[in-house]
């Protein structure tokens, strides 16, 4: 019997464009890894991801092409290999090892979709390290097959029953494809998009890295009038940093956001927004791509998979105006464009093309920005690790640990637009607009900043 093949989804039609032409070829995968502080049994721990293979169907994805397209579909079956065991000495090893793990794409069209490897770092402390591919799953999905993976462990260690399984990425796959096929929508939404850059936001967008006016780099190809995404990133290289907001920052933003109804997820965008500008002589008007996840159905919050769906929102910050303001324009302006979420990634971008002569090949984006809410079991840390390539001049992922309710801010940065240097100075100015917007609300941004 032959498999239902599927067309990719909003997130992996992303994912594929990045791969596809030359300008953005990258590492299409995700890297992370997870320390468990009572440590595992490796036999046991390789059961328990065998299961997790059986359970979760997006880790049974395979790509097979059909004329000119590449489509999907998922194996009934998958067995892993053996999986290596090492050990790290000194942080030195973990990062040349990373930096030789972190090579070559996961290849789905071979059915392969993640590689694990078993660790114990300098510490002692036993780690799981993966190598995922971005078709497979996001951040998002990875929360849910962490904490699948520790439920199957302990119920295999305790000989108990295993929990029930996570939601099916298959049924998210036909419900897209569904939701894609409503031609009258897709015809609205398509004249919401024209109507929302042509009349709403009509000026072109400005590039305003995050790096501010330090970049040599940067310098040197403002003077020359060169602004578009070629120019920067002929060479991709990046490297990652990660930054903590301590609780009692979060616990004050998400007491505000409460209270006015406002996402923390649009909070903590638009004092990133705000602190990108204050470092480029307080510019107003900027198009950072924003990633957010628009998933909101119990079904979808179960499966892991490819999830998220990314939206150019035109953010704009009026010194002249109150955080409280500025902020209840951009939620409003989100919540229209979350209604209008039809047309593909590809499809905006052509938009975009044709009133601004730039596609996602010469788009100028200040920076990719995520909030990722997640929950890992007591003992477990999360560490998402840099690819080592990027075809963006910044991303940047919070990632709020629910139970403590610390952010783990991860940068993932051009290495030749921006330095640590820059780094912490960003971080720096993005704690202190997150304390002086709580602070003075209701004052005009020009007298506080």
């Amino acid at each position: 019997m032959k498999p239902t093949l599927y067309n990719f989804n909003y997130s992996q039609d992303i994912v594929h464009l990045q791969t596809k032409f030359s300008l953005f070829q990258r590492v299409s995968n995700i890297i992370f890894s997870i320390t468990f502080e009572e440590g595992f049994e490796e036999n046991i721990m390789y059961q328990a991801i065998q299961l997790l293979i059986e359970r979760n169907d997006c880790l049974r994805l395979k790509t097979i092409k059909e004329g000119k397209e590449i489509k999907q579909y998922f194996e009934k079956e998958r067995n892993i290999e053996e999986i290596p065991s090492i050990k790290f000495r000194s942080a030195k090893e973990i990062d040349h090892f990373f930096k030789r793990f972190r090579r070559g794409a996961i290849k789905l069209n071979k059915g392969e979709t993640a590689k694990f490897v078993f660790a114990t770092n300098p510490s002692g402390e036993k780690m799981l390290i993966v190598k995922i591919s971005h078709f497979v799953a996001d951040t998002y999905g990875i929360g849910i097959l962490i904490n699948d993976l520790y439920a199957i462990y302990k119920a295999l260690t305790n000989n108990s029953e295993l929990p029930a399984a996570p939601g099916k990425f298959e049924d998210l796959i036909k419900n897209d494809t569904a939701y894609r096929s409503n031609d009258f929508a897709t015809t609205k939404d398509r004249e919401f998009f024209k109507e929302y850059y042509e009349k709403r936001h009509p000026q072109h967008p400005e590039y305003c890295g995050i790096h501010g006016e330090r970049s040599d780099r940067w310098r040197k190809l403002k003077a020359k009038g060169k602004f578009a995404l070629p120019y920067f990133f002929v060479k991709c290289d990046t490297e990652g940093y990660r930054f903590v907001i301590p609780s009692a920052i979060t616990e004050k933003a998400a007491q505000w956001c409460e209270e006015q109804s406002i996402s923390m997820n649009t909070f903590f965008f638009y004092t990133c927004a705000i602190a990108c500008s204050l470092l480029n002589d307080k510019a107003p008007y900027q198009l950072p791509l924003e990633l957010l996840n628009c998933r909101a159905t119990v079904a979808d919050k179960k499966a892991a998979g490819t999830k998220v769906q990314s939206l150019s929102v035109y953010t704009t910050v009026d010194y002249k105006k109150t955080f409280n303001e500025n902020i209840a324009e951009l939620s409003a302006d989100q919540n229209e464009l979350y209604r209008h979420t039809k047309l593909t990634y590809l499809e905006i971008q052509d938009i975009e093309h044709k009133l601004w002569n730039y596609s996602m090949l010469s788009q100028i984006t200040n920076f990719c920005f995520s909030f990722i809410p997640f929950d890992t079991p007591q003992g477990l840390q999360l560490q998402v690790h840099s690819n080592g390539k990027g075809a963006l001049a910044a991303y940047i992922a919070l990632m709020l640990n629910i139970k403590t309710n610390e952010i783990y801010v991860n940068y993932d940065v051009q290495t030749m637009m921006c330095s640590a240097k820059d780094l912490i100075e960003f971080q720096n100015t993005y704690i202190n607009v997150i304390e002086t917007v709580l602070k003075n609300q209701n004052t005009p941004l020009n007298n506080i900043f």
